[in-house]
Parts: structure tokens; sequence; C-alpha cells
């Protein structure tokens, strides 16, 4: 099998710490460009990825006969139009979430890649570890019975200073809840099906008119917290909390995580800081740490390191 010739366009952090990692332990796969409108950071990442094609037009990318597949990473207002110019030029395209800033431009997005025969996806990668693999599985066999309950909090805490673009409605849609609670939403109907109706809130408690250097700025439009109530078509119900306040929640960068079932014969709970384990109890028992059986550490042929 020959290796998918992979472009990143928008070479900000999420490429460089998901993405770029990702394509180099699958030898599969092969980084070949790189585009990014910052002439310095492309630059700087044409020497950290030993990548010799670089561009700050996207349009080339999409043009390049040279590239079968392009990862998307760059601001929530820009991924309609980078999709749609690499998917009709016929480039597979993963693009980060969400799609875009209303149905709209990602129903767009979904007929062009119809039409144009080409796969089109986005980063719900949380559904992927091994422990929430794990969960689905022993949803799925029984050994929690039947599901009645879905709770996922993920709480973050991070400084109350300007959000950039982020904090524009026009720019990236919404806040927590497109940027951390999207996630949770996925992998909740990823492990229960679809979400038959719900109901929920969205607050904003910062202001965020300062830069972080303290320069006044135009204030957040944006939420930084949200909440939903939801039904699952299996008769489940949800509850899903995001902020990005949390007081004594950062936890080096990677803030609080739960997500928790809870069935008939038994509970399980997901935590983002341990992929390889998951909490677990039955009646009468109290939750207990137990490991992610090897079978679902990883998918067979891949070269991951679950040490």
């Amino acid at each position: 099998m020959s290796q998918v010739r992979i472009a990143i366009i928008g070479a900000g952090a999420v490429s460089d710490y998901h993405h770029v990692p990702g394509i180099r332990i699958d030898p599969r796969a092969e980084l070949v460009a790189i585009c990014d409108p910052n002439e310095k950071l492309l630059q700087q990442r044409k020497s950290e990825w030993n990548c010799d094609f670089v561009t700050k037009d996207y349009e080339e990318i999409a043009n390049n006969p040279d590239v079968d597949a392009v990862i998307i990473a760059t601001p929530n207002f820009t991924h309609h139009d980078i999709s749609l110019a690499c998917v009709k030029a016929g480039k597979h395209v993963m693009c980060e979430k969400p799609l875009g800033v209303s149905y709209q431009e990602a129903e767009n997005m979904h007929q062009e890649a119809l039409k144009a025969g080409v796969r089109h996806m986005t980063a719900f990668t949380y559904r992927f570890a091994p422990s929430m693999k794990y969960l689905k599985h022993l949803l799925e066999s029984g050994e929690l019975g039947q599901p009645r309950h879905f709770r996922s909090q993920r709480f973050l805490d991070w400084p109350e200073t300007s959000w950039g673009w982020r904090q524009s409605k026009k720019l990236a849609g919404a806040g927590d809840l497109y940027d951390m609670t999207i996630h949770r939403i996925d992998f909740a109907q990823d492990l229960l099906g679809p979400i038959q109706s719900l109901c929920g809130a969205v607050a904003q408690f910062a202001k965020r008119d300062k830069t972080a250097d303290g320069k006044v700025c135009d204030p957040s439009e944006v939420d930084d917290w949200s909440a939903i109530i939801g039904q699952f078509s299996c008769g489940a119900v949800g509850v899903w909390e995001g902020s990005t306040l949390m007081k004594g929640h950062h936890n080096n960068g990677f803030g609080f995580e739960w997500a928790e079932i809870n069935g008939s014969e038994a509970s399980a709970v997901y935590k983002l800081t341990e992929p390889n384990h998951i909490l677990m109890g039955k009646h009468g028992e109290s939750l207990e740490k137990i490991p992610v059986p090897e079978e679902f550490l990883k998918v067979p042929g891949s070269p991951r390191d679950v040490t």
C-alpha cells in the first residue's frame, strides 16, 4: 500500500501537538506540504516538521497533484471555504471541529464531499481513546445492563483574558459549546446512539475585554459555560456541563474530564488523563480503577506504543 500524502493547512499548536505526531508514527502516511498565512511560523514549521513544500495560499495545496489528503486546523470561520476548495479539487479532508460556524456551512461541506466522491470528516478523536472504546464494548456486551444515565463534565481553568477571534460569534460560532462540549456530545452519541430531544443554556461570566498584556479589546460575544439535558432514543438520559472558568481545575493544562454511564447492572467512568484505565463498579460496590484489556489499546496493525 502506497503512503497517503498529507498536507496541513494551519500550522498552529493543534497541528503541532496532535496531527504531526499522528502522521509521524504511521508508516502509511507522509507529511508533504504545509500552509499557513504566518510566514514566520511557516518557516519555523518547515524546519521543525522537515517538510520542503510550504505556502501561504491554500489554493496551492488544493491544486497540488502530489497531495492526496488535507488536514484543516485553521480558525473556525475559514473551514468552509478551504474545505470546499480542497474537496472540489479531489482531496480527502479532515477538518477540525466545528466544521463550520453554522449548520448551513456544515451541510454544504457534506454535500460537496458527496458530489466529489471524497472522504470528509472532523476530528472527534475522543471516541478512539482505548478507555472510550472499552466503555463502548461494555455497553454493547451488556455488562453495564440497560443504560440509564450519561453524565459529562469538562472543566478548564483558563485565563479570563481575550480569546482573540475565538470570542467573536461571526468568526467562532460559539465559545465553550463549540470548542469543548461539542466533543462530549459526539462521544455520547457514539456510545448511546442518537439524541432524541434536549434543552440547555449558555452563560458568559468573563468579559475578556483585555488581552493578556493588558490592552483593551472588543469584549467576548460567546459563552464560557454551557449545560445540556437530553434524552437518547435508547431511553437513557444525559447531562452535559462545560466551563472554562473552573478555578483550581488547571491540572497542567488538561483540566478536569469525567464521563460516566450508569446502567442497570454497573457504572463506568472515562477520564481524559487516564486513557488506558476506566473506573467501574456494580451495585453495592465502590468504583474501582481497572486496566483496559490489551485488545482495546490499539487497532490491529497500529504502530501505537501503548507503554
